[in-house]
C-alpha cells in the first residue's frame, strides 16, 4: 500500500524565562541562568518559585524540542513509505513515537508501517509479529479517533489479509452494540460473513443494514446478489428445492427494491436476468423453463438499454464541463 499519510501538526518549541531567572531557553533546551538577584539574600520560597519557574520552562522546551523533531521523523518515513521503503519508514515512525508518545496519530502510521511488512498468508515469525503489532496499534488508534473510516478499512483489511475473520467480527460487532445506527459497521460485518462463508448470518446483518438505510438501493442490490450468489453455487443436490426457491424469491424482491429506488439501475436489472435463469434450472417443465429464460432475455435486453442511457447521460454531464468529453 503506497498511500501517502498526512504529517502530525508542529507544535511551538522552547519559551523565553519571565522574570530575568533566565536570559533564554535555545531550542535545544540549553540555558544560560543569568544573577539570580542575590538568592541567598531572598526569602527561601521566592528562591524556590524561581528554580520551579526555569524547571518547567526547561521541560517545556525538550517537550517542545522532542515534537519537532518527531514532526521532522514522520516526514522522513513518509517519504520513505512512498518509495515502498516501509522497514526504514516504520524506523522513524517508531523513533517519532519515542519521542512524542502523546500524539495518537503517530500510532496510525506505525501500524500502517507494520501492515506493509506483513506478507498475507506467511507463518513466519516476523510476519505474525508485523501483523499482531499492525492489529494492536491500528485498535489503539481507533480507540482514540474512531471516526477515521481509513483506519477503520486498513484494520478490516489487515484482519482479511491474515484471514482473521472471527477476530474481525468480534471487534465490529463490539463497535456496534456502542454504535447501533453504523450501517458501515454493520455492512462490514455481512461482509466478513461472506468471506467466512456464512450466508446465513451474511443475510441477516444485510437485513440489518436495510433497516438503518431504507432508501439506499445499494443495500437491496447486494441482498439480491448475495441470493443470487448463494443459488448459483449451490449444487443442485446440496439444497433443498423448496428453500432454493424462497432464496430466489427474496433475492428477486430485493432487486425490485433496488431497481424502484435507482432509475435506470442497469447492475441490477442484469441480475434479474441471471436470477430468472436459477428460475428455469429448477423448473422441470420444459415450456415453463422457456417462460424463465425468455423473461431472462428481456431484463438483459433492459439492462443493456438502461446502461445506455446512463452512459450517455454520464457523457453529456462530462461535456458541460469539457466540451472534449463528449466527442
Amino acid at each position: 500500500m503506497t498511500e501517502s499519510i498526512e504529517s502530525v501538526p508542529g507544535r511551538a518549541s522552547g519559551a523565553d524565562v519571565v522574570g530575568g531567572a533566565a536570559r533564554r531557553v535555545s531550542a535545544a533546551g540549553v540555558f544560560r541562568v543569568a544573577n539570580f538577584a542575590n538568592v541567598a539574600n531572598v526569602p527561601n520560597f521566592a528562591a524556590v518559585a524561581v528554580v520551579a519557574v526555569v524547571a518547567a520552562v526547561i521541560l517545556f522546551s525538550a517537550s517542545g524540542c522532542n515534537r519537532i523533531e518527531a514532526r521532522q521523523l514522520i516526514k522522513k518515513g513518509n517519504a520513505h513509505f512512498k518509495e515502498q521503503q516501509y522497514e526504514q519508514a516504520l524506523v522513524a515512525y517508531q523513533k517519532a513515537h519515542e519521542l512524542d508518545p502523546d500524539e495518537v496519530q503517530i500510532l496510525k502510521f506505525v501500524a500502517m508501517g507494520q501492515m506493509a511488512l506483513y506478507n498475507p498468508g506467511s507463518t513466519h515469525p516476523k510476519d505474525i509479529e508485523a501483523l499482531n503489532k499492525s492489529i494492536e496499534n491500528f485498535k489503539k488508534y481507533l480507540a482514540a479517533k474512531p471516526d477515521d473510516e481509513k483506519a477503520a478499512k486498513y484494520l478490516v483489511t489487515t484482519y482479511m489479509n491474515s484471514q482473521k475473520y472471527d477476530d474481525a467480527i468480534g471487534y465490529f460487532k463490539e463497535w456496534y452494540t456502542k454504535h447501533p445506527a453504523d450501517a458501515q459497521a454493520v455492512q462490514t460485518i455481512a461482509m466478513l460473513y461472506a468471506k467466512k462463508g456464512d450466508f446465513d448470518e451474511t443475510m441477516a446483518w444485510q437485513k440489518k443494514r436495510g433497516e438503518l438505510e431504507p432508501n439506499n438501493p445499494e443495500v437491496f442490490y447486494t441482498m439480491g446478489v448475495t441470493a443470487w450468489d448463494k443459488s448459483y453455487n449451490s449444487p443442485q443436490d446440496q439444497m433443498d428445492p423448496v428453500k432454493r426457491r424462497a432464496l430466489v424469491d427474496n433475492g428477486m424482491a430485493q432487486l425490485d427494491r433496488a431497481i424502484q429506488l435507482r432509475q435506470d439501475y442497469f447492475e441490477a436489472m442484469l441480475y434479474k436476468n441471471l436470477l430468472y435463469r436459477e428460475y428455469a434450472k429448477m423448473e422441470p417443465d420444459a415450456a415453463k423453463q422457456a417462460e424463465f429464460k425468455a423473461q431472462a432475455d428481456e431484463w438483459q435486453k433492459k439492462a443493456l438499454e438502461a446502461r445506455a442511457r446512463v452512459m450517455k447521460k454520464s457523457r453529456e454531464e462530462a461535456a458541460t464541463k469539457n466540451p472534449l468529453e463528449a466527442m
